[in-house]
């Protein structure tokens, strides 16, 4: 019989306690915040570079707790702005957008901002006109990056000899961006470097290929070629090993720090890049993204990383992150 009374005794304990937590009791405990939904909106997500790019920033928002859409616009203006469009009637809690072109974006801008759908900017700048609809921009400054893209190539060219230019995606802002960084500073150094053209690639290694092996046709006088990227200029490499050329007889500069960059700049292939990690920029945008849904703004507006030169003076104080 005692026992009987105590096992009742203990179940309208436990029963009266877990009233009293179901109803607050002893201090009602806050509801867990939901995570939001945050668009990631490239131009792209077919170029070497996108990849750890998406992954990297895709786990830093999952592990604070929120979600990542990913949408891939092919490199299309007009397939952008409708995805913008998507994003913005799917209610996204963010929008962090890499703008194809600078200025056809913001008409889908200006109607995100309408529907009160926030949208930063991130890796690539839009035009200025656009930020009175965004909350921000983060990422590299393509145009600093440019700047000492530029350097490189006076340095290694000793400010004078014939230029090609193998670059991403004509009218992609960053491309555009690379190119008056490299005008303005050979017109502030009186230069007598000479661009003899410009071609795309795509972002694609195996079309960088195509283009060089177009150049060393064309040009039997060429002294450098710019890559849009370090991607682009290992497809520029196999062409000039495909010819028989010796490393360091066409120079290269890059932008990006890849391995194979750093080990291309070691073996003379290369002569120098521009330190633009995907890893650490998807970090880098993600934290950012992260400070907007906590404080809904971002201060300051701008905010960009560092884009230190790497050439055969440095190249051995860095390592391959990817």
């Amino acid at each position: 019989m005692r026992v009987l009374t105590r096992m009742v005794l203990v179940l309208v304990a436990v029963l009266c306690a877990a009233s009293l937590a179901f109803a607050g009791g002893g201090g009602e405990k806050p509801a867990v915040k939901a995570g939001k939904t945050v668009a990631l909106m490239w131009g792209g997500t077919d170029a070497p570079f996108v990849g750890p790019h998406v992954k990297s920033f895709t786990a830093t928002m999952e592990k604070a707790g929120h979600k990542v859409v990913i949408f891939d616009s092919k490199w299309d203006p007009a397939k952008q702005s409708t995805d913008l469009d998507d994003a913005v009637a799917q209610k996204m809690d963010l929008i962090c957008l890499v703008p194809i072109d600078p200025v056809a974006i913001i008409p889908a801008l200006k109607k995100a901002k309408a529907a009160g759908v926030p949208v930063m900017t991130i890796n690539t700048e839009a035009d200025k006109a656009a930020n009175e609809y965004l909350v921000g921009f983060s990422g590299v400054g393509c145009y600093e990056q440019g700047l000492v893209a530029a350097e490189l190539l006076i340095e290694v060219m000793g400010n004078k000899g014939n230029l090609a230019v193998v670059e991403g995606v004509s009218g992609f802002n960053a491309c555009v961006l690379y190119a008056k960084a490299l005008d303005d500073v050979f017109k502030q150094k009186k230069s007598q470097i000479k661009i003899l053209a410009v071609q795309p690639s795509n972002w694609a290694p195996a079309e960088a290929t195509k283009v060089t092996e177009d150049y060393l046709t064309r040009f039997k006088n060429l002294d450098a070629i710019f890559a849009h990227d370090d991607y682009i200029a290992g497809g520029v490499i196999v062409a000039l090993k495909e010819a028989g050329i010796a490393p360091g007889k066409i120079k290269i500069v890059g932008i990006g720090g890849v391995g194979d960059a750093l080990k291309a700049i070691k073996e003379g292939w290369m002569y120098g890049t521009v330190l633009q990690s995907p890893i650490t920029e998807g970090e880098f945008e993600a934290q950012r993204a992260i400070e907007f849904l906590k404080d809904k703004k971002l201060d300051p507006f701008y905010k960009i990383m560092d884009n230190p030169k790497i050439d055969p003076k440095n190249v051995n104080n860095y390592k391959s992150e990817f």
